[in-house]
């Protein structure tokens, strides 16, 4: 009871989320607070009315902005959109890398302490659980889901966040299940810069080179063997292949039938190559003008890997591999999946949400902080269990190799 006395006196103080956290669990958390206040509803309405076609600040929340993982790929999208189209972009991440300082090139404001970031946002972008809360204080969070597995991604409730945008089927159905009132969440899928993904010239009759893409172990084998009894060449990108790629699109000239799931399977299928959608968590099957359209819908990820991973199964998804088929498939994907839409619709939803009447409840928004940071507390202790238990499972596999070396 003390320590919930503790928390709700420092909300009664009037103090931001962010700053809450710091006071509770001290350096650890190495976040600093934004010293300016909430934005007025009524300032950011007349701004809209007055004033069409007025530059947005939007402020991106995101856990890394490193190496080309699916939300930072989501991030780069959006960001590059936004600021092509005048706005001005904000992004804060904990963990900077090459995306970075390649984003920084471009232009946009990119840094890892809130506290860095000097102009008040009209809109918080917020991807990731942890640097949603850090952003609060600013002004009008929208939420951004995009996964159906790891918690750090679910939505949580809170009355500062006016908006919810799920990226497929399976993360709406998640929303909603956590929730989110229907009327505040959106569907708007994955999108592929089409500039910069470039149509390639029509397949051969037979693929010779394959290419995975993945961030998973367990299924590379099965890959790799299917591949071999194909006489495949098959070549492997991705954090659990210790490969990595800038230039993605141009790898994807070079090949004929590429194996991956979710964002990286649609940027595959709109250069025009064949894809089987398959990774550890299950498979799907190669990819045609027959289940395109659903399988977007699921944003080809976990929602369509409802059959097992095997070789057999990959044999057979390879001997489907059809040239006009794959071109239709890129050809739809092309006109479905542009980036333009996907801005226009992201812009749409900010002003939807920054015309919102209604102003949160005092006491409504510290107790749905107060859960937040619980959650998180309940989060963070998962994860080091997690890791105890990975670390503990690796101990024992050096201690059984040494047995048998």
């Amino acid at each position: 009871m003390g320590e919930n006395q503790d928390i709700f006196q420092l909300f009664r103080q009037s103090m931001a989320p962010s700053e809450i956290l710091q006071s509770l669990f001290g350096k650890r958390l190495q976040t600093k607070t934004l010293p300016i206040a909430l934005v007025p509803v009524a300032r950011l309405q007349a701004r809209l009315r007055n004033k069409q076609g007025t530059p947005l600040r939007v402020l991106i929340t995101n856990l890394s902005l490193s190496r080309n993982s699916g939300s930072e790929a989501v991030v780069e999208l959006l960001a590059d959109g936004l600021r092509s189209g005048g706005h001005h972009t904000m992004l804060l991440a904990p963990t900077l890398g090459d995306m970075a300082f390649r984003m920084r090139q471009r232009g946009h404001h990119v840094v890892d302490r809130i506290a860095e970031i000097v102009e008040k946002p009209d809109v918080v972008h917020a991807q990731h659980l942890t640097r949603c809360l850090t952003g609060f204080r600013t002004c009008l969070p929208y939420f951004h889901a995009t996964s159906t597995f790891y918690e750090v991604e679910a939505p949580i409730l809170h009355p500062q966040i006016r908006h919810w945008i799920a990226v497929d089927e399976a993360c709406r159905l998640k929303c909603l299940s956590r929730g989110i009132p229907a009327d505040q969440l959106s569907l708007v899928y994955n999108a592929v810069d089409l500039n910069r993904f470039k149509q390639r010239p029509q397949l051969p009759a037979r693929p010779a080179r394959g290419l995975l893409l993945t961030k998973n172990f367990d299924h590379q084998a099965a890959v790799r063997q299917a591949c071999a009894k194909n006489g495949i060449e098959l070549d492997g990108l991705g954090p659990a292949t210790g490969r990595f790629s800038h230039q993605l699109e141009q790898d994807l000239l070079g090949y004929d039938i590429v194996f991956a799931t979710a964002r990286m399977a649609i940027e595959a299928a709109a250069v025009g190559c064949a894809v089987v959608v398959c990774d550890a968590r299950g498979f799907a099957g190669l990819l045609n003008t027959a289940n395109m359209q659903a399988w977007r819908r699921m944003n080809l990820g976990v929602g369509v890997l409802a059959k097992p991973m095997t070789v057999e199964n990959l044999m057979d998804a390879i001997s489907r591999f059809d040239a006009g088929h794959a071109a239709a498939v890129s050809a739809y994907f092309r006109r479905v999946a542009g980036d333009a839409h996907f801005v226009e619709e992201h812009l749409r939803i900010y002003s939807q949400a920054m015309q919102t009447d209604e102003a949160p409840n005092f006491d409504a928004r510290f107790l749905a902080t107060a859960s937040w940071i619980e959650e998180i507390g309940i989060l963070a202790s998962a994860q080091a269990m997690v890791s105890h238990c990975k670390g503990a499972a690796w101990m024992a596999q050096i201690r059984q190799s040494q047995l048998r070396f």
